[in-house]
């Protein structure tokens, strides 16, 4: 981003809010981001910075210039949706850049994905200049310079079911209701259904729950985000949100919890109208989840080890721009409907001590497997206990009834894993070139066939 565009499609900017808007523009040229203001972002008559029509224009013309790589709107309240009418979706079907706006909203970020199947971003980027202003800047700096992408890497916990997959829809859900038998509303078949809120305490929630019940969307989706429920949160001791959402779904329907997305000053952003899968598999004493840039340091602390991978074939690491490079692959597959891959993180307790992957072939019938565990960690089962849960996965979700598995043949401990697991050797062959070592070395090769026939 370059240059980007400032605006208010909901209730306008209080004038004492200026030196706010100022600290953050200047927040954003010291990221080397121009900042260009809409006409009728500040408030003139109450809360209306101009009329739907003005406001409307003020949003299509940062769409027309095409000097402007992004639009933040400042905003919030309760008309955003006075001006889904009057704007031009042809327009911004057409274009690159995108909208990042939350809270009210809510209703030009879906009427966006609705009408036009483009992306937009949930996040409030005054969030730069708020009360955790340093960590939202370090985490905005690394998104525009492309060096991680921890602005939207939201932590999640799984309260019904350990998997789901879909495009992202919803944010506010008082607001998102606001689209309720309008043109605006998202088609909810299969998708991931973000709720969160800023006010509305346990009658209104109970109120919103029935409503989104009632219009079948539950019935619909293929899961549900809980981010933040502020007011909720803060009033209520006796019940939490999800207690609260239980009666109205299926026991079937996946459900997790992050604190990561809301009106927090410390949240994080997520894209709506963007694929995405959340997966958690927990073991004994361990969890796998989807492997990406967030493991950036300890992948890197095992990946450049020459203990720690001296025999492996594509290791080690020579810089961490390898290993970024390699994360940012892995989690760019996991966003894909149908992955060729599946690399997970291994966690115990919460700290990531490696990871296992399972490969497919074209016919998707067969699967590689491969992990590897940082050394501070071996000698206790990790590995096995890993892969065995990986297994499990692949035949029971991804229907995988073949698996195969190769190892340098002085990786004793590998291939004692695999004998572990019931793979069998099939093949001992030459020709196999560690990264580390220039002469050519003996492979076995493992395989094993329905796993769980018997």
């Amino acid at each position: 981003m370059k240059k980007v565009g400032l605006v208010a499609c909901s209730n306008g900017q209080q004038p004492e809010k200026e030196t706010e808007i100022k600290e953050l523009v200047r927040q954003l040229e010291k990221l080397e981001i121009t900042a260009l203001c809409a006409e009728h972002l500040y408030a003139k008559d109450g809360v209306f910075g101009g009329t739907a029509k003005e406001r409307a224009e003020d949003l299509m013309a940062l769409y027309r210039d095409e000097t402007i790589d992004a639009i933040f709107d400042l905003s919030g309240g309760d008309i955003a949706n006075e001006v889904l009418d009057l704007l031009d979706y042809d327009t911004i079907g057409k274009s690159q850049k995108r909208f990042w706006g939350y809270s009210d909203l809510t209703t030009v970020l879906n009427a966006i994905y609705a009408r036009t199947g483009k992306q937009s971003v949930l996040y409030q980027v005054k969030n730069l200049v708020w009360n955790d202003a340093k960590l939202q800047q370090e985490r905005f700096r690394k998104f525009c310079c492309g060096e991680n992408e921890d602005l939207f890497d939201i932590r999640y916990q799984f309260l019904q079911g350990c998997e789901m997959a879909g495009i992202v829809v919803g944010g506010n859900i008082r607001c998102l209701l606001k689209l309720a038998g309008t043109p605006y509303w998202p088609d909810m078949k299969g998708k991931i259904l973000l709720l969160e809120s800023l006010g509305g305490e346990r009658a209104q929630l109970a109120a919103y729950f029935a409503q989104l019940h009632q219009m079948g969307v539950f019935a619909e989706v293929s899961g549900v985000i809980l981010g933040t429920f502020t007011c909720f949160e803060q009033s209520e001791t006796g019940k939490n949100v999800f207690e609260m959402l239980s009666p109205y779904i299926s026991d079937k329907l996946p459900v997790m919890q992050t604190p990561d997305i809301g009106h927090g000053s410390d949240a994080r952003a997520i894209v709506i109208g963007r694929y995405a899968r959340f997966l958690e598999i927990e073991t004994e004493r361990l969890q796998l989840k989807p492997l990406g840039l967030r493991y950036l340091a300890t992948v890197n602390e095992y990946a450049t080890d020459p203990e720690n991978t001296r025999y492996m074939v594509h290791l080690p690491n020579n810089s961490i721009e390898e290993t970024k490079d390699f994360l940012r692959n892995a989690q760019s597959e996991w966003e894909k409907e149908m992955p060729s891959f599946y690399e997970f993180a291994v966690l115990f307790h919460d700290v990531q001590i490696g990871a296992v992957s399972i490969y497919l072939n074209d016919e998707r019938d067969t699967g590689e497997f491969g992990w590897t565990i940082n050394k501070k960690y071996w000698n206790r089962g990790f590995a096995y206990e890993a892969a065995g849960a990986l297994l499990k996965y692949a035949t029971e979700k991804l229907g995988i009834q073949h698996f195969i598995a190769h190892c340098d043949s002085e990786n004793v401990a590998s291939y004692r894993v695999m004998e572990k697991l019931g793979m069998k050797r099939v093949s001992t062959y030459g020709g196999r070139k560690n990264k580390l070592f220039g002469e050519e070395r003996t492979e076995y090769q493992y395989e094993v066939k329905d796993p769980f026939s018997h």
